[in-house]
């Protein structure tokens, strides 16, 4: 199991009702494991908001892990144990902090 850190800025947050949690996962889960499992927590309008009804990550919406943004395919980016991932809404801007 590993245990990762998830932030939420604007309306995520307003989704979540938390500004960060941490998520427990399965090893070699990736960042498309814990949006579903962010899903299955707080629905559809999670979902809705951060993917598209094909199951891509909205253009408009960002991952950053560890303070860094993850440019390439960033469902499929690998997490581990104590990693810091933010998605990042359209209107978030400003400092990862």
């Amino acid at each position: 199991m590993i245990s990762v850190e998830t932030r939420y800025y604007a309306y995520l947050r307003e989704i979540t009702g938390v500004r960060e949690e941490r998520v427990v996962l399965e090893e070699g889960s990736t960042v498309a494991t814990l949006i579903e499992k962010l899903v299955g927590k707080y629905g559809p309008r999670l979902r809705d908001y951060i993917m598209t009804s094909s199951g891509e990550l909205r253009p408009n919406i960002a991952i950053a892990i560890n303070d860094l943004k993850i440019p390439d395919e960033p469902l499929r980016k690998a997490l581990k144990d104590g990693d810091r991932v933010v998605i990042i809404p359209p209107i978030a801007g400003g400092i990862i902090s």
